[in-house]
């Protein structure tokens, strides 16, 4: 049996896909004993991919794209979430995103996925992020979470998970970024290791294909892997609901990262570090079959 290491760089229903594939028994199928890393910490993920030491694994595309910068092999071999689905919460005396200016609003760091889509959505509502309100980098999600729940903050942009449960909680969700563009969470690998094991790789992207069908098609199992993977939701059925469908919707059954979703969140990229802007989208992907 053929053992592999598989990286996750948080605890988000966006990256249970391997443990779906394992309740579902289809890496033993494959005969492959895989062992499934959470290391808590996108970057953690991103390294682990670069040195091989846990050779593949689920970043977000910006993650991704900054380690390509510095020179390193990463590449895409799936789309698993091809837009971002994070929602702005905040205290229940916001209705609008109008009255955000001169609160102190929660961002999750600049270069990672949420922060990056909060900074995309105030120039959308054309807030300057300077002027009319106080940006707060509070670094990971789960402390601004925290934060808002005692009130430390006015909003905050959450994904699914978090934001659903502080809804639960009597705080108001104001908006979301459904309707960007950008890739948000990948398959990777490296070009060493895909050249070293491409048929290894085209089982992995073929598991986590049929794992999404599961998901789909599922609920009661994706429901069970869910609580399973975050305890904390396990007595909020409704929660776990709210983002079972979310992810239900956006997990991407052809696992085609879109040349439009890439280029998206090259710009992203690029806003902060120009070198993105020499990058095309047939650049970070590779197929696998």
């Amino acid at each position: 049996m053929e053992e592999l290491k598989i990286g996750i760089g948080t605890s988000s229903i966006g990256r249970f896909l391997p443990y779906v594939a394992e309740a579902a028994g289809l890496f033993k199928q494959q005969n492959i004993a895989v062992e499934i890393v959470n290391q808590l910490d996108e970057e953690k993920v991103v390294d682990d991919i670069v040195s091989q030491e846990i050779p593949i694994g689920t970043p977000n595309a910006p993650s991704l794209i900054f380690s390509r910068l510095e020179g390193n092999d990463l590449v895409i071999v799936g789309g698993l979430l091809n837009r971002p689905a994070f929602y702005l919460v905040a205290n229940p005396r916001l209705t609008s995103v109008e009255q955000l200016k001169g609160k102190r609003l929660g961002i999750n760091q600049p270069r990672r996925m949420a922060g990056m889509m909060m900074l995309e959505l105030l120039r959308r509502w054309g807030i300057d992020r300077d002027k009319d309100l106080q940006l707060v980098d509070l670094g990971l999600n789960d402390r601004s979470f925290e934060a808002l729940i005692k009130g430390d903050l006015d909003g905050a942009l959450l994904p699914p998970e978090k934001a659903f449960a502080a809804e639960a909680e009597g705080l108001r969700i104001v908006a979301d970024t459904l309707d960007l563009k950008s890739q948000w969470v990948v398959l990777a690998t490296s070009e060493r290791f895909l050249a070293s094991h491409r048929v290894l790789v085209g089982k992995v992207a073929a598991i986590y294909r049929e794992s999404i069908a599961i998901f789909k098609n599922d609920a009661p199992l994706a429901h069970e892997v869910i609580g399973r993977q975050l305890p904390a939701l396990r007595a909020k059925p409704a929660v776990i609901e709210k983002c079972y469908g979310v992810f239900a919707e956006l997990f991407e059954p052809t696992m085609i990262a879109t040349p439009a979703a890439l280029a998206a969140i090259l710009g992203e990229v690029a806003l902060q570090d120009r070198r993105a802007g020499a990058l095309r989208p047939a650049d970070l992907t590779r197929a696998v079959g």
